[in-house]
């Protein structure tokens, strides 16, 4: 039988990881296969059962925590990183998605929302918060021309580009779908880094979402 999406819950309270996986198993297509109190143990079953997905405790990813899910990710790409976020701590996301993480949400989120945020990271797409790219918009808009217009500089071929990128497709996985070579790919991120004024993976993030680029159709070229 088919056990849908996989998922492994990190958090330091037992009740909040209950929560989560009752309402994720309601679904009848998510399963949790593995619990963890602390991010070791966490990495440690992530490496044995290769989750679709690790929801885990922002708070985890303090001290060592965020180097060891970049190790993770070198080892185990198809896990995919959700990070629940305490609303009342407002730290940068950008050194999160600098590590690897495809989403983050909110722990006062609904039950609905944390349903879809696993859906979307699953799939292979981000789920950011708003809030995720207003001081990189800032510096941008700082540094000189407007948003709008350092993305009239760029080509359509450079825009599908930037919100592959932001996606968190590789330069390789681009490249099949929109038929280049991936050199080809690294040329146009280049040109977009130049041409936006932007150098990070969070800064990709952030621009895609705030140009509506990541609701663009990015389905292969035929």
């Amino acid at each position: 039988m088919e056990m849908g999406t996989t998922v492994v819950l990190a958090d330091t309270h037992a009740m909040m990881r209950e929560g989560m996986k009752l309402v994720l198993q309601e679904t009848g297509r998510m399963k949790v296969v593995g619990e963890a109190d602390c991010v070791e143990e966490a990495v440690r079953l992530s490496r044995r059962l290769s989750p679709d997905i690790l929801a885990i405790d922002s708070g985890m990813l303090r001290g060592r925590g965020l180097p060891a899910i970049r190790k993770l990710k070198a080892r185990e790409p198809g896990t995919n990183v959700l990070v629940l976020t305490d609303p009342e701590h407002r730290e940068s996301l950008d050194p999160i998605i600098e590590a690897g993480v495809r989403g983050c949400i909110g722990k006062n989120r609904t039950a609905g929302e944390l349903v879809i945020a696993v859906d979307l990271v699953a799939a292979g797409r981000m789920r950011l918060p708003r809030r995720a790219s207003r001081l990189v918009q800032r510096r941008i808009l700082d540094n000189g021309a407007g948003l709008e217009a350092r993305l009239a500089r760029l080509t359509e071929k450079e825009r599908r580009v930037l919100a592959l990128t932001a996606r968190g497709f590789t330069a390789r996985e681009i490249g099949i779908r929109i038929h280049l070579a991936t050199k080809s790919v690294d040329n146009y991120r280049s040109a977009i880094r130049r041409k936006l004024g932007i150098s990070t993976r969070a800064e990709f993030v952030s621009v895609a979402l705030d140009a509506g680029l990541l609701d663009m159709d990015l389905s292969p070229s035929t």
